[in-house]
């Protein structure tokens, strides 16, 4: 029998927060992870004897790439709570800034946070010139990219991140004729550098591409091979990326951003081999490897509670574990876009599973999808009608919203008592990803997803790494 080793990496580098992970070698490859956040940070605590509006500027700061899609879910919870109605174009503009925040994100996993591990593949060492932090030229140039869209960000939520701008009667941010030609214009001045960098081909012939076999024929047309994407695609074939970190296969998303007459960006559903709709009231969250007390095995957010416990014995985690129906479930781009039943998605999860390279590809997908879709909404704002409609703030009342930040899906809880904050629950898409193990002992959808991984040198375990960083995670969500 093949000894077994056991590493930990702390702390693990190039992810949002303070991530801990341990995993065992056996035969060359991982046989179990335990995905840890160390940090305990206690927001939901913060919020208990506040005034409701004090939600929106204290979960805004949450996190720095998520801060909008915080903002939203938070005015949104107390919208609900206090019957408060935005107006048409404070829906508009507040789906345009969290799509705006979740192409920033996307482009931020990928140079910043995934394509370095492709340079540290054997063999790969070419890639540095591209992709190499600071002076890789597509890493340059997508921080550049990055910068121009943060002008759409600016004159929607007037500061990024952190923004107060979107509140629960609509946005406090309301643009003239002239602010959204010039908002047209930055989206445009970005979709240049999409088509040129990004794809190395018009967005119109991206989104033609419906299947594996067209991504084929598409890599083998022109110079697409030689753009951000097409580099992604060759490379992570020929590393058989599309072999490791597949998931448990099971997806959830809400469908948000909002759109005006109720409608969400994409499809809402549960997807487990087949569609079903999304219930709220499916959501539970168990506390058996976490460190907070708990009542009982798994407990529904509406009436969770997040009392730290931090002598707990079993627990390794200041997560917790959020399940759906019972069962763990990744969320984010992938999820997202085959639930939508994306054709490109569909396709691809079918012949490549939900491994590293669907879940990245479908990623970069999502964001050229976006950047069409926001042109689309910047179109249908008038500004000569209102963005914010007056509300009443209630004495007592319970709230919910779920909505769609760049990672997955994201849920706030609360209730009011004489005009004060009594309880407040967060769920974040990182919650979900890189939840511990459950009550039953079932682990989260990383620690799955890493089971199998063949691993070539335990000290550096690129594999290891590349799977980690496909789920973009964010250990400042998941420990709030």
């Amino acid at each position: 029998m093949a000894a077994t080793k056991s590493i930990v990496f702390s702390p693990f580098t190039r992810v949002e927060g303070d991530l801990s992970l341990g995993v065992e070698i056996s035969g060359g490859a991982v046989t179990a992870a335990r995905a840890s956040g160390t940090l305990f940070r206690n927001f939901e605590g913060m919020l208990c004897g506040r005034q409701p509006r004090d939600a929106i500027v204290i979960l805004c700061r949450i996190c720095g790439q998520c801060g909008g899609a915080h903002s939203s879910a938070s005015a949104h919870a107390l919208a609900s709570a206090f019957g408060a109605k935005p107006p048409r174009n404070a829906v508009l503009a507040t789906a345009i800034i969290q799509a705006t925040e979740i192409v920033l994100s996307h482009l931020a996993h990928f140079f910043l946070s995934f394509a370095g591990d492709l340079c540290a593949l054997p063999g790969q060492e070419r890639l540095e010139t591209r992709f190499a932090p600071i002076r890789g030229t597509s890493f340059r140039r997508a921080l550049s990219a990055r910068r121009v869209l943060l002008g759409v960000m600016g004159l929607f939520a007037g500061k990024w991140p952190n923004t107060l701008a979107i509140q629960p009667g609509g946005v406090t941010r309301p643009l003239n004729r002239a602010e959204m030609i010039r908002a047209q214009g930055i989206l445009a001045e970005f979709t240049r550098y999409v088509e040129d960098d990004l794809l190395a081909c018009p967005v119109g012939r991206w989104r033609e591409v419906d299947s594996l076999d067209a991504l084929r024929a598409w890599l083998g047309e022109g110079d697409h091979a030689a753009g951000d994407v097409g580099t992604f695609v060759s490379v992570a074939l020929e590393e058989g990326l599309q072999e490791i970190g597949r998931g448990p296969g099971r997806f959830l998303s809400c469908g948000g951003p909002l759109l005006p007459e109720g409608r969400t960006w994409v499809r809402p559903g549960y997807y487990e081999g087949q569609l079903r709709p999304f219930d709220a009231q499916q959501i539970a969250e168990h506390t058996r490897f976490s460190w907070f007390e708990s009542d009982s095995a798994a407990t529904h957010p509406a009436d969770g509670t997040s009392f730290p416990a931090p002598d707990k014995q079993e627990a390794y985690s200041w997560a917790k574990a959020p399940r759906y129906a019972g069962r763990s479930v990744e969320v984010g781009p992938m999820g997202r876009m085959v639930i939508d039943g994306d054709p490109l998605a569909v396709d691809l999860l079918q012949r490549m599973g939900p491994s590293v390279f669907t879940r990245v590809l479908l990623r970069l997908h999502e964001t050229v999808r976006l950047v069409s879709d926001l042109d689309g909404w910047l179109g249908q704002i008038r500004p000569e009608e209102p963005f914010f409609e007056p509300y009443e703030v209630g004495e007592t009342s319970q709230g919910l919203a779920v909505t769609e930040a760049p990672r997955g899906l994201l849920g706030h809880w609360l209730r009011t008592e004489g005009g004060r904050i009594r309880a407040y629950q967060v769920v974040t898409p990182t919650s979900w990803n890189l939840s511990p193990r459950d009550e039953d002992e079932n682990p989260g959808p990383l620690e799955e997803a890493l089971v199998g991984t063949p691993v070539r040198d335990p000290e550096k375990a690129v594999n290891v790494a590349l799977v980690v960083r496909s789920y973009d995670p964010c250990l400042y969500c998941s420990v709030h």
